[in-house]
This record gives structure tokens, sequence and C-alpha cells, in this order.
């Protein structure tokens, strides 16, 4: 081959490595858009020794049976990791864990494009964790991490959660049609009402359930959320998103403090570089109420699709 075929080759490969990292974060900021009609949880991957497992809470009238089905995994295997009896009752509110197995369970970015019953897993960072060793034990690569989760440079927040890749996971609320397992379905949610008493949000909470029926016609997002110069009042904080109409409430979850708060939106982001690679700004007054420390976090929304 000569010099310039080879050149044109190299070229050629390097540009589609590119194109893949681009479909890849198109894909993933806007993986949780859709109407959200099954529950969902968040999916949190903790260290057991020197592996990651998927740590899971029990809810009322579960199984490690169904559990195992639910995640893909076995009911043996559960029970060895989470020091349980899958015979006797499991009461809600139990810690399990459950095995992460690379090809089976649990994916890379890359692996993980059109694989059904997938969800987002994060890794929470602890402290001395370091960039290199949550890639290692996620089998991931460092600058995939960084690229992912929109870090600059290699440091971290304890407790701050990471996107490290996907799981298959079947939804609560739904039928696994292989093993024929269906999970109880959920009571539905009565007709919108509105408490007149006073609320911890200003009111927008009520607003939310209004517009969004009781948290029934949801459209969901999660990506890195930025805080702009405008201090809110009387607990009301305000938003600026470009996928929402003016006047809509958002529901805001930051999983790294467990904390929630609802915003109102004003208008669509700006087109600065403050709102760049980020889904939603809010008022500078929520970060206190979001737990947030840095100009920046990671964040799961919920609103109307309008």
């Amino acid at each position: 081959m000569n010099k310039i075929g080879h050149n044109f080759c190299t070229f050629r490969h390097k540009f589609q490595d590119s194109m893949s990292r681009y479909i890849l974060l198109i894909a993933f900021s806007f993986w949780g858009l859709g109407a959200a009609a099954q529950e969902v949880d968040s999916v949190f991957a903790v260290r057991k020794g020197s592996n990651l497992v998927i740590s899971y809470t029990s809810k009322a009238n579960e199984t490690v049976a169904m559990i195992a089905y639910r995640f893909y995994s076995t009911q043996e295997k559960i029970e060895r990791l989470s020091m349980v009896d899958g015979r006797k009752k499991l009461e809600p509110g139990t810690e399990l864990f459950i095995p992460m197995e690379g090809g089976q369970n649990f994916h890379s970015a890359r692996e993980a494009i059109g694989m059904d019953h997938q969800q987002e897993i994060y890794y929470k960072v602890r402290e001395k964790d370091n960039i290199g060793l949550i890639a290692l034990l996620a089998g991931a690569k460092k600058q995939d991490l960084i690229l992912w989760n929109t870090l600059h440079g290699n440091t971290l927040a304890q407790g701050q959660p990471l996107f490290i890749g996907w799981v298959k996971v079947v939804a609560r609320d739904s039928i696994n049609l292989k093993n024929g397992l269906a999970y109880p379905a959920r009571k539905r949610k009565s007709a919108p009402t509105v408490d007149t008493s006073k609320h911890a949000f200003g009111e927008l909470d009520s607003l939310y359930n209004v517009q969004t029926r009781n948290g029934t016609n949801i459209l969901t997002e999660k990506g890195t959320v930025v805080f702009f110069d405008k201090a809110g009042s009387n607990k009301i904080f305000y938003a600026f998103h470009s996928m929402s109409q003016p006047g809509t409430v958002i529901k805001i979850f930051n999983p790294g403090s467990g904390r929630t708060i609802y915003a109102k939106v004003l208008a669509h982001m700006p087109d600065t570089k403050l709102y760049a690679n980020s889904v939603i700004g809010i008022c500078n007054a929520a970060k206190d109420a979001l737990g947030v420390t840095d100009s920046k976090a990671w964040c799961e929304l919920t609103y109307s699709p309008n």
C-alpha cells in the first residue's frame, strides 16, 4: 500500500471511531426521554471485595427468585453474595447484592446499543477512589469514563455518581415472558388533586402533580445540571430547559445526595458556554437544597411532556 492509501485508511479508522463516540454521546444524552409508563429506579453499583455488584433494596411482595429473574441472574448467586435464605420471606427494605457479569447482565456503553431491557448503572465515588480504579472495576477505559461523565481531568468528589455502563433489568410492573414471571401491577393513582396546604416547595410540587397527572404522564431525562446566578424566593426555584415550555415544573433528583427539588421553567437555555453539554440550568439558590457544592451536578429530571 502506498503512503497516500495508508494515510487514507488511518484517517478513515479515526473518523469512524470518532463518529461512534459521537453517536454514543447523543444516545446517552437523550436516553431518558420518553413516556415513563413503568416504574424504574436508579441502579447503583457498589464495591464488594474486588468486584462491583448491583445494590438493590427489596420491595413489598418481592422474592429473591423474582429479583434474580429481573436482573438476569440466579437465586443462588444472590443468596451467596447477600447472605440470605431465599426460602424464607424477604422483608421489604432488605439490601441484596447482585453480581455484575460482563456479557450477561452488565455491558459497556458500546456493547449496550440496541440491547433489550437496558438501564443506566452508576457508581457512587468513595473516599480514596480514583478514575483509574473505577475504570478497572467497571471494565471500561479511563478516557471513556471521563468522556461519558463530562469530567475535567481526574478529580472526583466523594459521593459523586458516575455513569459506568448498562445493566439488563426488567421493570417491576412488567412481565418477563421468557420466564413467565409477572410482577404485581401498580395500583392506579387517583385523579389529580391540589393540596391547598403549605408546601416545602412553594406549591411547585402541587403544580407538578397537576401537570403530570400525579406523576403518571411524564418524560425522564438524565444529565449534567449547571447553575446560573439568580436567587430564588420563598423556596421557589427557576430553571432554563430547552425541552419544556415556560411554566413547566420540573422535578429534579440528585442521586448523589438523595435530595429532590422542583423548579419552574422560565425559558429555553441560552446558547452560551455556561450551558454547554448540560440538560438544564437552575438558579444558584437551589444548590443547597440539592446538596450540591460544585458548579455542576449529575441529576435526574421528570416533567410533563406538554
